[in-house]
């Protein structure tokens, strides 16, 4: 199944870090299409808001995007199923531009991709 996991690449007191929720799959019997050992930096999501949105004091520069802690970049995004050898995973892809593909380091949503999470698919 599919769900936002909303996991960080690090967590905290307040945020989940994808390791442990790798952890606690993988104790569950689960993998996921990122394996039993996602990559932290393996993102599914790049927010970051503009300055034609509420809540300014959130805009980032189009300069700082780059900057660490800026946005929101994390490995949210997980289909999970049965572990322990009894299905593998072949590929997975992301796709953040409505055209089948992946383009790293652009926030979205854009005008021609609409959501603020990347889509998977896993064969």
């Amino acid at each position: 199944f599919g769900l936002d996991a909303n996991t960080y690449e690090q967590g905290s007191s307040s945020k989940q870090d994808v390791s442990k929720f790798a952890d606690a799959y993988v104790k569950l019997g689960l993998t996921s299409c990122w394996g039993d050992r996602p990559d932290p930096k393996n993102h599914t999501t790049f927010n970051a808001r503009t300055y034609l949105q509420p809540q300014l004091n959130k805009a980032v520069k189009q300069s700082d995007l780059d900057k660490p802690g800026v946005g929101d970049k994390n490995p949210k995004d997980f289909i999970l199923m049965s572990g322990g050898g009894k299905l593998s995973v072949v590929h997975t892809w992301k796709d953040n531009t409505g055209e089948g593909a992946y383009t790293e380091g652009i926030p979205f949503p854009t005008l021609a991709f609409p959501s603020d999470h990347g889509i998977l698919a896993t064969v």
